[in-house]
This record gives structure tokens, C-alpha cells and sequence, in this order.
């Protein structure tokens, strides 16, 4: 009877390096975006630039005077309410797709920003909040007491 040679140890180096790549990419995306208590979630983007960190959240349909942000320590808490656009009143679904009422997310910024430095805009359905990073730099003087 012929002697077959399986090596596995190349398919499962394969396997390994694919299940760290996985676990890497989910923690990576989740962890800077924490879903809070409330309805629907948001889409959100998070992506940095040589001077402002920004943060892009799909709120199509969210009236901007429901949007409610708040900067805290490493954390931008978003929270609104998207409301429907007609009266449902006495109808019936055939598709319903659209997630409606509030929302929250909790969003941690992965670099230090300046608090003073925040402004947002609305634009196409997509809250756009700028945030100037902080510089490295900047020398502070420490008082000894």
C-alpha cells in the first residue's frame, strides 16, 4: 500500500494568519465606535488628516435640530431621532426597510483633539463633525510646588 504525505501545516499557518487578519480588522473598526442605548445605528466613518481627525455619520432624514453631540474626555456621544417622512396612519407595509426614532452611538476618538477646536456641518444626509488634532509639539510649562 502507497504511503500518502499530507502536510497541513502550511494550510493551517494559511488558516491562522487569515483568522488573525479577521479578528484584527473587527476589533480595529469596532472598538472606536461603541453602540450606546437606543434605536437604529448610524453608519460611521472615522479617518484622520495631517491637521483634524473626522468623524462622517449617515443620518439621512435627520432633521439637524434633533442632533444632539457632545465631546467628553476621548469621546464624541451623537444622538437624534429620524422621524418618518409621511403619516403612516391606517396603511399597510409591503417593504419596510428604514429604521426610524433615536438614535445613539459613543464614539471613541483614537487621537488626542483640541475640545476648543470642533465644528460640524450637514451635507447630502451626512453629519460631518471636524475635529483639529492636538499638536504634538505644543510645550506646556509644569509648575513645581
Amino acid at each position: 500500500m502507497p504511503v500518502i504525505k499530507i502536510k497541513v501545516e502550511r494550510d493551517f499557518e494559511l488558516l491562522q494568519d487569515r483568522v488573525k487578519r479577521l479578528v484584527d480588522d473587527v476589533f480595529q473598526v469596532s472598538m472606536p465606535v461603541m453602540l450606546s442605548k437606543g434605536g437604529w445605528v448610524p453608519s460611521v466613518d472615522i479617518y484622520e488628516r495631517p491637521d483634524a481627525v473626522y468623524v462622517v455619520a449617515d443620518t439621512a432624514g435627520v432633521d439637524k435640530e434633533s442632533l444632539n453631540l457632545i465631546f467628553k474626555g476621548q469621546f464624541l456621544h451623537l444622538a437624534g431621532r429620524r422621524r418618518p417622512p409621511v403619516s403612516l396612519g391606517k396603511g399597510r407595509f409591503y417593504q419596510m426597510e428604514i429604521e426610524y426614532g433615536r438614535f445613539e452611538r459613543i464614539i471613541r476618538i483614537p487621537v488626542d483633539v483640541d475640545p476648543e477646536q470642533m465644528d460640524a456641518y450637514y451635507e447630502n444626509g451626512l453629519l460631518v463633525i471636524r475635529m483639529l488634532c492636538k499638536k504634538a509639539n505644543d510645550t506646556i510649562k509644569i509648575d513645581v510646588s
